[in-house]
């Protein structure tokens, strides 16, 4: 496979970081420039603030601002939404195939909203931008991709990581300790709309998000009307999703445990390099009548978001959409 040069839109949030460390050593991508706000512009990559736990990547490259990017082939978007608004048409303008971790162009006509498990076929509308989900869809929509055509309704409750909501509540000592406040802005309306988008049904669906004191990682609990009775054995078979051949891709994309999962044993699932934290993790199946339940665990800021849209990418490279 060829490699493309890479722009990272985003220097020190959760996402920007996250794509940089996946992208440091990328076998398909290199990284030629780093953009980021006038905070930062200017900088050189090791002078810029830290703020994942993991290990922060060398890039020899000081961070540049977003008024001058330099020509790529590819961007990787971890922008504000009202920054992406104007920085990602111009940059596809220019010939720069942008593939956006930001919620700013999420179902827009002409852009299609793509989790290659999921809806692949949708990138057969690509014309040089393309959106990766909010990162609660993730853990909620993969383990039913094999039900999909006998949903009837879904109901689904979320416990959501700090992280999902930048990198500010990671350093909230009052956040840390428990006190967070649980409502997260119109992310209900965003993970059903999305969750019917990416499915393209129109069923009954109902949803409860709610921050926690958790670094990181979504927990989702889900229940599912089906249209047919399945035993639990059944429902099993029916969840796995077949491997990608990609570089960032798991070695199961889905995990299926007996208990509920956890953060502490399960947040990382998915295999070694690229793979960690790529798995979403299944437990806690039961099914009564036609009544399906489960929890489901992803790595928000990793499956969820820069791991998710770098897999995009990865899969739009393979199929030829990418033009170097």
């Amino acid at each position: 496979m060829n490699r493309l040069n890479a722009v990272i839109l985003g220097a020190s949030g959760l996402v920007g970081q996250r794509l940089q460390q996946r992208l440091v050593d990328h076998p398909w991508f290199e990284v030629v420039a780093i953009a980021g706000s006038p905070k930062t512009a200017g900088l050189h990559h090791s002078q810029v603030e830290w703020r994942l736990d993991g290990k922060r990547p060398t890039f020899d490259l000081s961070i540049c601002s977003m008024d001058s990017i330099p020509n790529a082939d590819i961007a990787f978007s971890a922008l504000p939404s009202d920054i992406a608004l104007q920085v990602e048409p111009a940059l596809v303008k220019r010939g720069i195939s942008v593939f956006s971790n930001a919620s700013a162009f999420r179902r827009i006509s002409g852009i299609p909203l793509v989790i290659p498990e999921v809806n692949p076929s949708e990138l057969e509308k690509f014309n040089g931008h393309v959106c990766a989900t909010n990162c609660t869809v993730v853990p909620v929509i993969l383990p039913l991709v094999g039900l999909r055509n006998h949903l009837e309704s879904v109901e689904i409750s979320t416990s959501q990581a700090l992280s999902g909501a930048g990198w500010e509540l990671l350093f909230d000592e009052v956040a840390l300790a428990g006190e967070v406040d649980p409502f997260i802005p119109d992310e209900e309306e965003k993970l059903i709309a999305e969750f019917k988008h990416l499915f393209d049904i129109e069923i009954p669906v109902i949803a409860n998000c709610n921050r926690v004191a958790h670094k990181d990682g979504h927990l989702v609990h889900v229940k599912a009307i089906l249209d047919a009775n399945f035993s639990v054995e059944e429902i099993k078979e029916k969840m796995i999703v077949e491997r990608l051949n990609l570089p960032s891709a798991p070695e199961n994309v889905i995990i299926i445990t007996d208990e509920c999962p956890t953060r502490k044993k399960h947040l990382w699932a998915g295999g070694e390099g690229l793979g960690a934290g790529m798995s979403t993790v299944v437990g806690d199946i039961h099914v009564e009548g036609k009544m399906l339940s489960f929890s489901a665990l992803s790595h928000n800021t990793v499956r969820g978001a820069a791991g998710g849209v770098i897999l995009l990418a990865e899969f739009a490279h393979a199929q030829g959409y990418i033009s170097k």
